[in-house]
């Protein structure tokens, strides 16, 4: 298993004071459209993700799963969990 990067559609609201609280993501899988609710926003913090980029992380409970959402600019991913085939490596890079 390794992370990547997975752009996602979340519905969000944006509450009086302007701030964003993703509510629901969206995930597809082969030509398949599921709706999951973000049960709970843990934390809210700049960061940046092990696997590229930056932004406003949300660590989210969904479906019981501590899971990592990144509002980057004007888009969402989340670090999602994939196994490993074609071009990417079985065990992460290491510098000796």
């Amino acid at each position: 298993m390794y992370l990547y990067k997975r752009y996602i559609p979340v519905i969000a609201l944006i509450d009086e004071k302007g701030e964003v609280i993703p509510m629901f993501i969206i995930w597809e899988k082969d030509g398949d459209k599921k709706v999951y609710r973000v049960d709970k926003i843990l934390h809210k913090r700049k960061s940046f993700s092990k696997v590229g980029g930056c932004g406003i992380l949300y660590e989210c409970m969904i479906l019981h799963k501590k899971r990592k959402l990144y509002y980057e600019r004007d888009k969402w991913f989340i670090e999602a969990q994939g196994i490993a085939q074609g071009p990417y490596p079985k065990e992460p890079y290491r510098r000796h």
